[in-house]
């Protein structure tokens, strides 16, 4: 059985344009990004997050909010791809809130209140595991190109 606690969680980065120069309905283009990375030994994994939300009527960028959220996790049982595949699964469940709240509170605060963004049902059958050292892949850096962090 898959178990992943949320350790820590941390608002990584915020990227936010409002332009929008009058009041009324804005319809918004979502995108959801979520990358987990395991500790060799299975017990701990990092989640990374991204949000991106753009108005659908001006291409240019009238309103975009972009949100990256990390979060640390201990994990049980994650040595196989079965187990990690829930586990990502229960990462996305865990950091939902905080993405949900920061969003909210980012939106409300540059003058659109109400925003309110959709948990996505996520099937641990369609997420794909990479292996190490695959060829898309360098083994000594992480998924967004940044060094391998050591968990403590």
């Amino acid at each position: 059985m898959a178990n992943a606690a949320l350790l820590n969680q941390k608002l990584q980065e915020v990227h936010l344009v409002n332009k929008l120069d009058q009041s009324g309905q804005v319809q918004l283009d979502n995108s959801v990004s979520l990358n987990v990375n395991f500790t060799q030994d299975g017990t701990r994994c990092i989640g990374k997050l991204q949000q991106t939300l753009r108005d659908k009527a001006f291409a240019g960028g009238k309103f975009t909010m972009s949100v990256e959220l990390v979060g640390v996790f201990s994990c049980t049982g994650a040595t196989n791809d079965e187990v990690k595949r829930q586990i990502h699964a229960e990462v996305y469940d865990q950091l939902f809130p905080f993405m949900q709240a920061h969003c909210t509170s980012l939106a409300a605060g540059s003058g659109i209140p109400g925003l309110m963004i959709r948990k996505i049902d996520m099937d641990p059958s369609s997420i794909s595991v990479a292996k190490n050292g695959s060829p898309d892949r360098d083994p000594d850096r992480n998924p967004d190109g940044g060094p391998k962090l050591t968990l403590l």
